[in-house]
């Protein structure tokens, strides 16, 4: 079910707002016409979010330099993402990417002052601005936390990699992040309970970037072709469900890929076949837009796919012939291997 709707593209990006966001806007300018909160700051907050997409184009335009595909900017109530491939492991790119970011807030910032600066506006407008340029400076350097996933956690491990490996510098910057994220939580239980919200959000990002790249390094190296199940159990888009059936009670698989003189016509799982009449042709219930890897793929490039769409398993084509079929336990087993052979 899709929960966001496009608004514009910028660069190429589209750019998404959350159905949530979208609540929130409304509610906003709702308080706004009740006379509850005043029109100046529904504007600002309106403009806040104006700034937090330039922030994360700004991110998303030196990625695209450096060859990383930008699927969507993605506007939250707790800010923007920019929804992109692994951003390299090259420190130097990481480092570029990471900072564009803030430095862009920061750009804004000191433009918008030296505009003010003039004079020339009426003090409404001078005032007005002085606040969304102390808006910009306070995202830049909260931006700038060393703590995943903020910008700040990205750079401070850019830097790290120069000196040390990749996973050791992700975990130093991680295990900082949760450091500080653990203090915040602190401070909130005295100060602002909002703290707490923002410093669980902290330690959640640090431990899943960590995870992350922990996985990534115990599968480097290892191809779709060394985890896969070669010559996978198929089924003809001829068959019957009622065959189907039989072959998944046989097998005590949940999901066959349907094949026709080797080549990939669909999926079929068992929800598709227990809802469906005996005598129907399985290619009417099947899926046929199926997600695939190579057989020479990566297999966290795998991974990947199985967790985004969240699937149980992939077909794996050769020269777009069925050569067998990779799961998440097929992996789960391999990330086991690995786990103890290098511990």
């Amino acid at each position: 079910m899709k929960t966001s709707i496009k608004i514009f593209k910028i660069f190429g990006i589209p750019i998404e707002l959350d159905f949530s966001f979208l609540i929130l806007i409304i509610s906003i300018y709702f308080l706004a016409f009740l006379k509850l909160i005043s029109l100046e700051l529904a504007v600002l907050i309106t403009l806040i979010f104006v700034t937090v997409v330039i922030h994360e184009l700004a991110h998303s335009y030196v990625a695209r330099h450096f060859g990383v595909k930008i699927e969507k900017i993605l506007l939250l109530p707790i800010g923007g993402i920019a929804k992109m491939e692994e951003i390299p492991r090259v420190p130097r790119q990481e480092l570029l990417i990471s900072i564009a970011g803030p430095l862009t807030n920061l750009i804004i910032a000191f433009t918008l002052y030296g505009i003010a600066s003039t004079r020339i506006f009426p003090q409404a407008i001078i005032e007005f601005v002085a606040n969304f340029i102390l808006v910009n400076v306070v995202l830049a350097f909260f931006n700038l936390i060393p703590a995943f996933p903020m910008d700040g956690g990205r750079i401070l491990r850019a830097l790290l990699a120069e000196k040390m490996s990749y996973l050791r510098s992700t975990e130093v910057a991680a295990n900082l992040g949760k450091f500080l994220a653990i203090l915040m939580a602190m401070a909130g239980i005295f100060f602002n309970l909002f703290l707490i919200l923002i410093a669980l959000f902290i330690y959640i990002g640090a431990e899943q970037e960590y995870r992350l790249v922990f996985i990534s390094s115990l599968l480097e190296g290892v191809k779709v072709s060394d985890v896969m199940t070669p010559e996978p159990i198929t089924l003809k888009p001829s068959s019957t469900v009622e065959e189907a059936l039989k072959t998944v009670f046989k097998y005590k698989h949940m999901g066959y890929p349907v094949t026709e003189n080797g080549e990939l016509k669909g999926i079929v799982t068992f929800h598709d076949l227990s809802s469906a009449e005996k005598d129907t042709p399985i290619e009417e219930v099947m899926t046929k837009d199926v997600i695939t890897v190579n057989i020479n793929d990566d297999a966290m490039t795998a991974l990947e796919k199985l967790t985004k769409h969240d699937l149980g398993r992939l077909p794996v084509l050769k020269d777009n012939k069925l050569v067998g079929i990779i799961s998440k336990t097929d992996l789960i087993r391999t990330l086991d291997i690995m786990r103890r052979t290098k511990t």
